[in-house]
């Protein structure tokens, strides 16, 4: 028998997208693509709709995607496990993943060693949150664990980066470098609230914070003011990452706007939206497509770092894209 080992030796070549990846961020434009994994026991079907729409190449005079959000089971509907779908994707389409993960489903002893091994497959950059209840989705029989918010992923991934664990207890070896994000909402009814959940988001670590779509760009202004007062104050670079998600359809835009918290549709969107259904569904889904557009091109130009969620469509995304 041959006594010498072999040792699997992992390429860098994913740990050099997530490098390329944190210095896009900071620069002046940023794209995000927002994919959510299904239920299912495969993700060719996921793959197949990159690469339709090409979202994951940079053609000639095509807007690329600069990096993917692997979502953590949204709503608590349940999908393919955002950091293994995160590790296969990124792999295959050779594009930084960012994984989604919650503190809805792990107590920090799971999230701490399920993102140590991440980590060995050069998924290192997180986006934290707190998860949704579990009555909105599809598993009512299960048991939510929320031990802390998304703060404390924060704190976590800032302790691993210190070669230590949530308890201060050194690691055997250290990671390869961990990258924390957040979210948060684009709205609320008491504004002074959501402003102190972004200082403590920021205070906690978070290098981007990916909002809630956003379908007035006063929002973005104002967010962006609360950004900077933060990042002075606590010495960071934390970016804004602007959600969009193109509304097409009445009934979507009466369940963003009554359906998910801190979402604000305008009321006039909305009625426009009534009124071309009474038209029919191909002209209401075309006024829908051309306020989406004119929407993605007024955030770009007033703030080209942008967050893309439309529900893994997208063929309708490299339409939006191609708008710029």
């Amino acid at each position: 028998m041959d006594k010498q080992r072999n040792i699997p030796v992992f390429p860098s070549s994913d740990s050099i997208l997530v490098e390329e990846f944190m210095q896009i961020l900071l620069s002046d434009k940023c794209i995000t693509y927002e994919l959510c994994p299904e239920k299912s026991g495969s993700v060719i079907n996921l793959i197949d709709k990159v690469c339709k729409a090409q979202l994951h190449v940079m053609p000639k005079q095509h807007n690329c995607i600069d990096a993917f959000v692997c979502t953590d089971s949204p709503l608590a509907i349940l999908k393919q496990n955002a950091g293994l779908v995160s590790i296969k994707l990124q792999s295959i389409l050779k594009k930084p993943f960012i994984c989604t993960i919650s503190m809805r489903d792990r107590n920090s002893i799971a999230l701490s060693g399920e993102i140590m091994g991440l980590n060995e497959f050069d998924i290192r950059m997180f986006l934290a949150l707190s998860g949704d209840p579990i009555r909105l989705g599809d598993q009512p029989h299960a048991k939510a664990v929320f031990e802390g918010n998304s703060v404390k992923i924060l704190e976590l991934l800032a302790c691993l980066n210190n070669g230590r664990d949530l308890h201060a207890n050194v690691l055997n070896s250290p990671l390869r470098t961990l990258y924390g994000f957040s979210v948060i909402n684009s709205y609320a009814k008491n504004f002074d609230i959501l402003k102190n959940k972004m200082e403590s988001k920021i205070r906690a670590g978070a290098l981007a914070l990916f909002t809630q779509p956003i379908y007035d760009i006063s929002i973005t202004n104002m967010l962006r003011e609360w950004l900077c007062e933060y990042n002075e104050k606590y010495h960071m670079q934390c970016v804004l990452m602007q959600g969009f998600f193109p509304v097409t359809r009445y009934k979507s835009a009466v369940f963003l706007h009554d359906k998910l918290p801190g979402v604000f549709i305008p009321t006039e969107w909305i009625e426009e939206l009534e009124k071309a259904k009474v038209k029919g569904v191909e002209y209401e889904r075309q006024k829908g497509m051309e306020k989406s557009i004119n929407l993605f091109m007024k955030m770009y130009s007033n703030y080209p770092k942008i967050h893309f969620m439309n529900n893994n469509n997208t063929l309708y995304a490299r339409k939006i894209l191609d708008s710029i």
